[in-house]
């Protein structure tokens, strides 16, 4: 492993160790002393982000498939890498939104235009899942082991399921100690040091500093691309609404 991601993923775990202290979460199984809720997991982090062309930071709000449930934990760095670099393309709508607005950005420093074409060559009725699965031979496979990922809102509701209609909206969107997990975020993008902080989602960003932010880096503030109107074109989406963000 690299150097510097091996740097990057223990000082990660240091953040973490002093949260679960400061906010009486059970170390196997995650649960909040006191409440219903438990921690969801650890952030995604690239095999290839601190080596990334562009440092991409994404920020969704809450978690959606809370993978650990059966075994009533929460999942590790390589837990969460292995879940996401192993599913090669077969992605569900919010990652395939994340994977576009990521070939968007690195296109033309991977020089993997060509993809980018292909992509949106097949936008068919809307669906960037569609589109990646029609494209996939002339997709980059490896495209989101440049990126990090963490969720805004860190906890779920104790035994909840992963079926969809346990996980829509704001059912999880909870603070236990926003001052708190707010600190903790800006403290994981100290040390992320992104050039690109993308916020999938214009909810819960009270309290994390954006303006501070955009003093560091580039900061965009959008809808998630799969969430943003029925039967809209996402990708075109993401070259309206995002895409002029990453040039201020």
């Amino acid at each position: 492993m690299d150097n510097h991601l091996s740097e990057l993923e223990f000082n990660i775990k240091k953040l973490f160790e002093d949260f679960f202290k400061d906010m009486n979460i059970d170390n196997k199984t995650g649960k909040v002393d006191g409440t219903s809720l438990r921690f969801s997991g650890y952030p995604y982090i690239g095999r290839n982000y601190v080596n990334s062309p562009i440092k991409i930071l994404f920020i969704p709000l809450d978690t959606g498939e809370d993978e650990r449930n059966y075994e009533n934990t929460y999942h590790s760095i390589n837990d969460r890498r292995n879940i996401i670099e192993g599913c090669g393309l077969s992605f569900n709508p919010h990652m395939a939104g994340t994977y576009a607005t990521a070939l968007y950005i690195l296109k033309e420093k991977l020089g993997i235009q060509f993809s980018w074409d292909a992509l949106w060559e097949y936008r068919e009725n809307h669906k960037i899942c569609t589109a990646i699965k029609k494209a996939e031979n002339i997709l980059p496979q490896d495209l989101l082991t440049y990126v990090a990922y963490e969720n805004r809102f860190r906890f779920v509701t104790d035994g909840r399921g992963s079926e969809k209609k346990e996980r829509q909206g704001g059912k999880d969107r909870i603070w236990v100690d926003a001052k708190r997990e707010a600190q903790l975020l800006k403290d994981e993008i100290d040390l992320f040091s992104p050039d690109i902080i993308v916020f999938q989602g214009k909810d819960g960003l009270w309290n994390c500093g954006v303006e501070e932010l955009k003093s560091k880096c580039k900061v965009v503030i959008a809808y998630h691309p799969s969430c943003y109107q029925y039967k809209a074109d996402k990708l075109q989406y993401i070259v309206n609404n995002i895409a002029p963000q990453l040039i201020i």
